[in-house]
């Protein structure tokens, strides 16, 4: 039937520019034609998205653009999800709300109804593991230069206020101490949306630790404040929170209110706050450059007294640096004259703050509304919004978010408890972020990252093996934990048309396979040996399923791939791995019961060898990169 299309298993080396040996013949495709899910990640135009698991490769001769062919029309909605909780469903709502699939949180929602499953993932709690707040790591001979011990917390405790000086090294290492602890938490926490929400808003409405850094003393406590009020509000009030974000030290010199005076009013986050945090531009802009000029007015005054006083901050009205005129915004803020604020003088001018958010709010609430929920359904489901998703889902979780009065709960787990959430057409069609990718495989193959005491104390390997997380995604895969590359967040979430594409290509892409490789045969950090162990991690299903080739490999295709795969593709991928190039399961079965009766090294190599062959297969397929 003509010429042959290489398997998916070629789909990480081709893009790598490195050859299968021996690559499998699947299907009536030229065999320099890529995997069509490369053809969905390369595509530099908002297309369609894809509807069922059938994969179509269109004719290379043909008419029309070479995408994946839509299939059906998307039309599910808020209606509660009725179907039984498959597995299928429990780890695309695990993989969606935390970081990856381990299975004792599949077997825990497994148990519980579709709505139930969500309730145990909303209950937020402060972080305890693996510990309250980041720690001092950076100083194993003695105390830093404001008196933190080793081990001991920093977050309260600022730099060498009684000098009025700052020790900017100490201030660094904090900075890396507070990444690289949040990497931490994402790594250990139990079922609980609230980390993947803190970076739905970090990502939504941050700051860039390093340009905060670079402006400021103290940046470190900063930081930690702003994350701390992020997760503290994780599914709370966003009228409330987006308020306290403008009175936050680490917004006020992230976006230079902090400067602004009274004569020259700093317009940088009056702009961002309609553009990016609250009304959008998309798919009409309602307000206009006045109407920032005007909320300029209205937030001069708020600022930082003192960077280098002890912790903590006390941001505050100044009267002195406020602009003592009328702020007279457009009718998008309603008629005149509710659109105006007079001016307030003296310690009074403190009032228009509330009184700008109170007019915001209500006149426009449909905008702000739908705004946010597009933003909240690019994050949790997929960035493709068409007429019937809008109508559908987006118009009335916006309708419900006002009448919550802008309670973020309630609204989160209405989206998470929907048909919409569950349809097939939003299943596999993510692209992993960084941190997706990472924390989850770790989480799925319980990957030990617990350090220990060598030539370090624990305490500071424990923090290097989290930043090596962190500086793998950062400097590899463009995501790095605090440092967004702008005020608008990764574009992976907002940018038109690529949206999640733009966290593959050419170079990200090899990285991710080799990260990806280095987790099969062990790469150290920390003093420790971060691997897969593989033969531990299938020991978790009962012995009958580990001994039969073609129930293990179903069960860890659940685990590790979000749609299932071809049974032609699962038997080739048997036969090549636990098979060891040959036909009856009994080859497998064999190997894997004499280890279990005698497990001698021999005997664990066999198995050991044949289990990372089939991991290694599963890890390099382009659905692994899929959520």
């Amino acid at each position: 039937m003509g010429n042959k299309k290489l398997s998916r298993k070629g789909f990480l080396k081709n893009l790598a520019g490195v050859a299968a040996k021996e690559p499998e013949v699947l299907s009536d495709v030229p065999p320099t034609e890529p995997d069509p899910l490369f053809k969905k990640y390369a595509r530099k135009s908002l297309g369609p998205r894809r509807y069922s698991q059938q994969i179509e490769v269109p004719n290379p001769g043909g008419p029309g653009p070479e995408t994946t062919a839509r299939v059906g029309n998307v039309t599910s909605g808020l209606n509660p999800y009725a179907g039984p909780l498959t597995v299928w469903d429990a780890a695309h709502l695990l993989r969606r709300v935390g970081f990856g699939v381990k299975k004792s949180d599949l077997d825990a929602v497994m148990a519980l109804t579709p709505s139930a499953a969500v309730d145990s993932f909303l209950v937020v709690n402060a972080p305890s593991n693996p510990s309250p707040t980041p720690v001092n790591h950076y100083n194993n001979s003695a105390v830093d230069s404001s008196g933190v011990v080793l081990g001991n917390s920093w977050t309260t405790t600022n730099l060498s206020y009684a000098t009025g000086s700052n020790d900017g090294t100490v201030n660094s290492h904090r900075q890396n101490s507070l990444i690289a602890w949040s990497w931490g938490l994402c790594l250990n926490e139990n079922t609980t949306i609230r980390e993947k929400m803190t970076l739905f808003w970090y990502h939504f409405i941050p700051v860039n630790f390093d340009d905060v850094r670079g402006m400021q003393n103290n940046s470190s406590t900063m930081c930690h404040d702003y994350m701390a009020l992020l997760r503290a509000n994780a599914l709370g009030n966003f009228k409330t929170l987006i308020k306290a974000i403008a009175k936050s030290p680490a917004m006020l010199v992230y976006l230079s209110n902090q400067y602004s005076t009274a004569s020259v009013p700093n317009e940088n986050f009056a702009r961002e706050l309609m553009e990016l945090f609250t009304l959008g531009k998309v798919p009409t802009q309602n307000y206009t450059e006045p109407d920032i000029i005007a909320a300029s007015k209205v937030f001069s005054g708020w600022r930082v007294p003192s960077f280098v006083a002890a912790y903590p901050f006390n941001p505050g009205f100044n009267s002195a640096y406020h602009n003592q005129t009328n702020k007279v915004f457009s009718q998008f803020f309603g008629p005149n004259p509710t659109n105006t604020i007079v001016n307030q003088a003296g310690a009074a001018g403190a009032n228009e703050f509330d009184i700008f958010f109170d007019m915001l709010f209500t006149q426009q609430q449909d905008t702000i509304a739908k705004y946010i929920c597009r933003r909240l359904y690019r994050f949790f489901v997929y960035y493709d919004i068409d007429a019937n998703v809008e109508a559908n889902v987006i118009v009335p979780l916006a309708n419900f978010l006002v009448t919550s009065n802008w309670e973020m709960g309630p609204v989160v787990a209405k989206l998470l408890k929907s048909e919409h959430f569950y349809d097939m057409a939003n299943k596999g069609v993510m692209i992993k972020s960084p941190i997706d990718l990472i924390a989850g495989l770790i989480r799925t193959f319980n990957v030990n990252t617990t350090a220990v005491a060598t030539t370090n104390p624990q305490v500071v390997n424990q923090y290097a093996i989290w930043q090596y997380f962190q500086s793998y995604a950062l400097n590899n895969m463009e995501q790095g934990y605090g440092l967004v590359p702008n005020v608008s967040g990764w574009k992976a979430y907002y940018q038109e048309p690529m949206f999640y594409q733009n966290w593959i290509n050419s170079y990200s892409i090899q990285k991710r396979a080799s990260l990806l490789t280095a987790f099969i045969s062990g790469f150290p950090t920390g003093g420790l040996t971060i691997k897969i162990d593989a033969v531990t991690f299938v020991q978790q299903w009962p012995n009958a399923t580990v001994q039969d080739p073609d129930l293990l490999i179903d069960v860890l295709i659940q685990y590790m791939l979000p749609i299932d795969l071809p049974a032609q593709y699962k038997t080739d991928t048997k036969v090549q791995t636990l098979l060891a190039g040959q036909v009856t399961n009994n080859y497998w079965t064999t190997a894997w019961n004499n280890y279990i009766a005698n497990p001698t090294t021999a005997n664990l190599n066999t198995v050991k060898t044949r289990l990372n062959s089939l991991l290694t297969t599963l890890l390099q397929l382009a659905e692994f990169q899929l959520m």
